[in-house]
């Protein structure tokens, strides 16, 4: 089902802490999806560009940097859907993202089941954005559900979208519900069947 509905983008940079980061790897890859010409738009509304106009792997990077790369790619790459819809299918390939680097590619040669994989989710999490509280707990066999605190972003989409394809990339159907309490805490249970 996709996401629909509006949303101001720039509300969600501004209400970003500036001590909130994030890990070069993703803003990488964000950059290269985009055009040059559009690159160049972005530059001058980050924080803190990067030296030399290259992001570092496992250097932390302003997160409202990141959110500004994320909605421009969202918007490039899904031009079609709303914003929330291409932020969260952008979520779902910050999974694949994630297993390209050295420590995704540890983590992919270990054979996890979809529940195996939810569950470790919050450990990923806290190497590369150690800012937020997320917990994860098995409630019933086949769902996983996550608490998750101080997340800055796109919660209500983004988050959505990485959850499903951890499921997905382990050959199993999603299901999602999320209760949101606020802006950066919510909750959300995952079941999933294999296919």
């Amino acid at each position: 089902m996709s996401l629909v509905g509006q949303v101001d983008a720039e509300a969600r940079v501004r209400a970003i802490r500036p001590a909130v980061t994030t890990k070069g790897m993703y803003l990488a890859d964000l950059v290269a999806r985009l055009e040059p010409r559009q690159v160049e738009g972005v530059w001058p509304t980050l924080q803190a560009a990067p030296r030399h106009g290259k992001y570092q792997p496992f250097l932390d990077y302003p997160f409202a940097d990141a959110l500004r790369w994320l909605h421009a790619v969202a918007r490039h790459r899904h031009p079609n859907t709303t914003l929330l819809e291409g932020l969260r299918l952008l979520g779902r390939e910050t999974v694949k993202v994630f297993l390209a680097s050295r420590a995704g590619q540890v983590v992919r040669s270990m054979t996890l089941g979809p529940r195996e994989a939810l569950l470790r989710m919050p450990a990923m999490w806290k190497v590369t954005d150690p800012t937020h509280s997320v917990v994860a707990s098995e409630s019933h066999m086949g769902e996983v559900h996550f608490e998750v605190r101080g997340f800055p972003g796109w919660l209500d989409c983004g988050l959505i979208g990485t959850l499903e394809q951890v499921v997905l990339s382990r050959a199993a159907q999603p299901e999602i519900d999320v209760v949101l309490h606020g802006p950066e805490h919510g909750e959300f249970t995952v079941r999933f069947s294999e296919r």
